[in-house]
């Protein structure tokens, strides 16, 4: 009861509680949150604002936003789907000699059918714990040396620079569904010019302060985003086909 002798009002928290609901409801349905989705939208609309938030109020940005390694890890399981919808990683191999395959079918003791099953499941789970660890080890290194922050706010801003990266490569999602054969002729360069839109946008006055420093750096980051994904590329295909080939 108020000083006045009222019973205080409550409709005023209604709206919160009901944006609270649908939250959980849109995290149950989809994955994604509220806090996910205003992330996405923030992401495009205001960058610097997303990092300022960071750097400010910790991991969650004072609760407006996920975490950014979770956020991370969702928008990579976002993209197993795309790729699922496509066939999955097996077209990958389609490619491989028929001697070869018939090689590792013997040694695996598996049909064909079962044999590429496994082995879209296997490179499918291998893919992202294999490509954040190769990727975002050196990036850390790399963006710790050029932020004036802690190194727990280097944490937040790699994660959030690879969200950034990947959020700005979604557009090219409908083009991987429409035309896959057009996509893997686009797919590197649009990768690297997200990366570089992404880096552009996130870092300055963060990594970089001058034009002259955004373009040496940003050349810096580019080449070994490049030469990162080779090794990332080889060791999750590599080690699905080992899983696929020697687990049952």
């Amino acid at each position: 009861m108020s000083i006045d002798g009222k019973e205080p009002k409550v409709a005023d928290a209604a709206p919160d509680g009901r944006r609270a609901h649908l939250g959980e409801i849109a995290e149950d349905a989809s994955g994604f949150g509220l806090g996910d989705l205003r992330l996405i939208r923030d992401m495009f609309v205001r960058p610097r604002a997303v990092m300022a938030a960071y750097d400010a109020e910790g991991s969650t940005a004072g609760g407006r936003y996920p975490r950014p390694l979770r956020f991370y890890l969702a928008l990579n399981g976002l993209f197993l789907l795309f790729i699922a919808l496509l066939g999955g990683f097996e077209s990958a191999f389609q490619t491989m000699p028929a001697e070869a395959l018939d090689a590792l079918l013997r040694t695996s003791g598996k049909s064909r059918d079962e044999f590429l099953a496994d082995l879209d499941q296997w490179t499918g789970m291998l893919s992202i714990p294999g490509v954040t660890l190769i990727l975002a080890a050196p990036l850390y290194q790399v963006i710790k040396r050029w932020s004036p922050l802690d190194s727990r706010t280097d944490f937040h801003q790699t994660f959030s620079f690879l969200n950034a990266w990947t959020l700005y490569q979604m557009p090219m999602a409908l083009l991987m569904l429409l035309a896959p054969q057009i996509f893997m002729i686009l797919s590197a360069p649009v990768m690297l010019a997200a990366a570089g839109l992404a880096f552009a946008l996130l870092g300055k006055d963060r990594w970089w302060t001058t034009a002259r420093g955004a373009w040496l750096k940003g050349l810096v980051l580019l080449v070994l985003i490049t030469v990162l994904m080779i090794p990332a590329s080889l060791v999750t295909y590599g080690l699905g086909l080992a899983a696929a080939v020697y687990l049952p």
